[in-house]
């Protein structure tokens, strides 16, 4: 029984130096100091994982640490927004970081493993996330942040799925195909907010796949990610669609449409709605027809037909006016359109520019796949995207850049904050100078032109 006991007192002995060696090992064995535009960072590198209590008096910061110290560490950084750094031992197996601002600012502290370390964020900006409830399921986001030692704004609008509003695309001209201010064509709209959406050329000639109600605002034969919501309200992110059109009249030969709602050009199908304006545009050296409800309403050599709701034109030249040359008023003609995806066909909206960016919850930037500009795909720009939660809400962001106060995103950054906002699915619009978010009546971005840029596609939100 004695020798029991004496063993088993060994053991515990043994446990307690055990022990006792493990907290003698635990140490801060370095002090290091770096410096970005957003913020002063401060790591101790450390044997072991340790707990820390903060202090804060005026412009002096202190961290006491459950863990000794090898030496006593001391700096005066190259960086006017801290005068002394300083780590002194404060007992046997305890220490102290010591840190002396110019002036009171946030700090972050964060515990790390493998290896060990505690790391002090000193920021020179202000960290600001700023969330107002609009109402009836609206929401407004401004986000000031520190992204990896850049500054970077972003600005969102989150609509729950039984909000009061609905989501549409209109043309920033209006009543024609063209660009205009985001600003003054939310007004004329009647819209509450907005942002800028489809890419487009300088005559504001739609590139992407956008249309409402079954009508096109353009369409584009390269295979694109598109935002589209179903006639339930029902928001998702397509990816791979691709516009293509058929002119078949009677049980003749179908024509490929060539393009939708843009200058026809030779040997040009273009099909003209209603989007386009109150005629074509185009001159008479071609053969238009006018098609409704499957019945020809109208033909003329005279260029620039008129548009109206509820019809088509059918702009052709060169060959394929010839083939259009013998249809006269009361044929029918087929003209099939489709984004090469049923579902998609079916939507009541899609609105598309590209690439995908989020993909089940992963951030998947698919700027090889489809075809994206290097302009688009690499370096930081100002960005706009729209994202998609899981529980049904929509999530319309806009990211400023090219400036001293925001550096811009990569695709692949961008596609991170969309995430953190609760984006499973998400999808890019066009960016850079385009990239505008309005709501009441404000431009609440600073675009990086300096002013209002032009745009070709607004998304608007509108009260139902």
């Amino acid at each position: 029984m004695e020798r029991r006991s004496i063993r088993r007192l060994a053991g515990l002995l043994g446990a307690v130096l055990l022990w006792g060696q493990a907290t003698a090992q635990a140490a801060v064995t370095s002090l290091r100091v770096s410096t970005s535009p957003t913020k002063v960072r401060v790591v101790l590198d450390l044997d072991a994982p340790v707990t820390y209590k903060e202090d804060v008096d005026g412009t002096t910061l202190r961290l006491d640490l459950d863990t000794k110290t090898l030496k006593k560490f001391s700096q005066t950084p190259k960086d006017k927004a801290v005068r002394s750094l300083t780590v002194l031992p404060r007992g046997r197996d305890k220490c102290r970081l010591e840190v002396d601002l110019t002036k009171a600012g946030q700090h972050r502290v964060l515990l790390l493993k493998k290896p060990d370390r505690l790391v002090l964020d000193l920021y020179r900006i202000q960290i600001i996330r700023e969330t107002r409830e609009l109402g009836q399921g609206l929401q407004y986001t401004y986000w000031q942040d520190d992204m990896d030692g850049k500054v970077v704004r972003l600005y969102a609008l989150t609509l729950a799925p039984d909000s009061a509003y609905f989501v549409k695309p209109f043309s920033a001209a209006l009543d024609r195909n063209g660009r205009g201010r985001l600003s003054k064509a939310v007004q004329g709209a009647g819209a509450r907010a907005a942002v800028n959406a489809c890419y487009f050329d300088t005559d504001g000639w739609v590139i992407g796949n956008c249309k409402w109600d079954g009508e096109f605002f353009g369409g584009d034969s390269t295979p694109r990610s598109a935002l589209g919501m179903d006639a339930a309200g029902r928001w998702q992110v397509l990816r791979d669609l691709s516009y293509s059109g058929t002119v078949r009249a009677g049980a003749g030969t179908a024509l490929a449409v060539t393009g939708v709602n843009r200058q026809r050009l030779a040997q040009d199908l273009i099909v003209y709605n209603r989007y386009y304006g109150p005629s074509t545009r185009t001159n008479a050296f071609g053969r238009e027809i006018k098609v409704k409800e499957g019945r020809v309403t109208a033909v003329s050599t005279q260029g620039n037909m008129a548009l109206e709701p509820g019809a088509l034109v059918l702009s052709a030249h060169g060959a394929k006016a010839d083939a259009l040359a013998g249809l006269r008023p009361g044929d029918r003609v087929t003209v099939t359109q489709t984004l090469g995806n049923h579902a998609a066909d079916l939507l009541r909206m899609v609105v598309g520019a590209g690439p995908s960016l989020v993909e089940d919850g992963t951030i998947n930037v698919r700027s090889a796949q489809e075809q994206m500009a290097p302009d688009i795909a690499n370096g930081r720009a100002p960005r706009t995207g729209a994202g998609v939660k899981a529980d049904g809400s929509l999530i319309l962001m806009v990211v400023d850049g090219r400036s001293q106060y925001s550096a811009g995103m990569t695709l692949k950054e961008f596609a991170w904050y969309l995430r953190r906002f609760g984006a499973r699915d998400a999808v890019n619009f066009d960016g850079g100078g385009s990239s505008e978010l309005v709501l009441d009546g404000v431009v609440r971005n600073q675009p990086s032109d300096g002013q209002e840029r032009p745009v070709s596609i607004a998304l608007g939100v509108f009260r139902k």
